[in-house]
């Protein structure tokens, strides 16, 4: 999996690096799929704390420039699903989406790490098989 887009430092890292180099969450999460209600276990670092090892590069010089940057995340599939920097931002709505290494405690490490969204009630943003996050600034 790649980190990319306004950033000091690309990272490249693998299930095992994500599950070795990051603190570890753990969150019971319940949400509205395709097939009916799906209530799972996952485990891995937070997302905020994976972009922010990368070092994004928000403008000191502009009030709280962070609010207008994005998270992209990419799967391996092509699907897409976009997560706002205010919401992972613990000094804003601070919720804990992982980059998950772990589903009910079965490895992610064949299929890739899997995006959360605790607390989205339908599971279109639990992104499965993560193979880039790409840190945007959508602002002007």
């Amino acid at each position: 999996m790649l980190i990319l887009g306004r950033i000091a430092y690309l990272q490249r890292l693998t299930v095992a690096d994500l599950a070795a180099k990051y603190p570890q969450h753990t969150q019971k999460v319940t949400f509205q799929s395709g097939v009916g209600p799906q209530t799972h276990t996952y485990t891995g670092p937070t997302l905020y704390d994976v972009l922010q090892a990368a070092k994004p590069t928000f403008r000191s010089d502009v009030k709280n420039d962070a609010l207008r940057y994005a998270a992209v995340i990419h799967a391996s599939d092509g699907y897409e699903s976009v997560v706002s920097w205010g919401e992972i931002d613990p000094g804003f709505a601070g919720t804990e989406a992982l980059l998950a290494v772990a589903q009910d405690g079965v490895s992610l490490a064949k299929e890739g790490p899997r995006l959360t969204a605790p607390g989205d009630t339908k599971g279109g943003r639990y992104v499965s098989g993560v193979t880039a996050v790409t840190l945007v600034r959508a602002g002007l």
